[in-house]
């Protein structure tokens, strides 16, 4: 993960507080790869638009919503209700620790991430979720993914992450 990635991700979370990253940033914590220059995360709070100015934060208008960047320019995407129908709650609760030098930040579990990338089903998801299943497949949770997933999703994710692990 670049490390101006990492420490954009500790200032945030010096900034916001709770906040959980997911999306390229948290795949890379469990299985470098891939580039990114955005940063995804879940929120505890409702976002405060305001606090976020106040903070240096920018905000526009994009044609698939709005976006923001941080007092730093980079690209950051706020989910606060829900992740490819994770509830925030959930993820929140279920996060991990990560330490980064003497800071620590926290990402979102791998059995939320694999989900929510099975479920999100672009192109650079399924590439996301290949490599997350073939280097971390063996150590799924599958009674935290039941807590999340209907039968036919733990179905297919535990014949795609047998087939890959091998």
């Amino acid at each position: 993960m670049p490390l101006n990635l990492e420490h954009e991700a500790v200032k945030i979370s010096d900034e916001l507080g709770n906040v959980v990253f997911v999306g390229a940033f948290a795949v890379n914590h469990y299985s470098t790869y891939r580039t990114t220059r955005d940063i995804d995360l879940v929120i505890a709070s409702p976002l405060d638009e305001q606090k976020l100015i106040e903070l240096g934060y920018t905000k526009w208008e994009e044609s698939r919503g709005v976006s923001w960047s941080t007092p730093r320019g980079i690209k950051v995407d706020f989910y606060t209700r829900d992740l490819g129908r994770i509830p925030a709650a959930w993820i929140l609760k279920k996060a991990v620790e990560v330490r980064l030098g003497r800071k620590a930040i926290r990402v979102i579990c791998l059995e939320g991430l694999i989900l929510a990338k099975h479920r999100a089903g672009r192109t650079t998801d399924v590439d996301d979720l290949r490599q997350l299943l073939t280097h971390c497949g063996s150590t799924i949770r599958w009674d935290v993914m039941e807590e999340i997933a209907d039968p036919l999703e733990i179905t297919e994710l535990k014949q795609l992450s047998s087939a890959l692990s091998h």
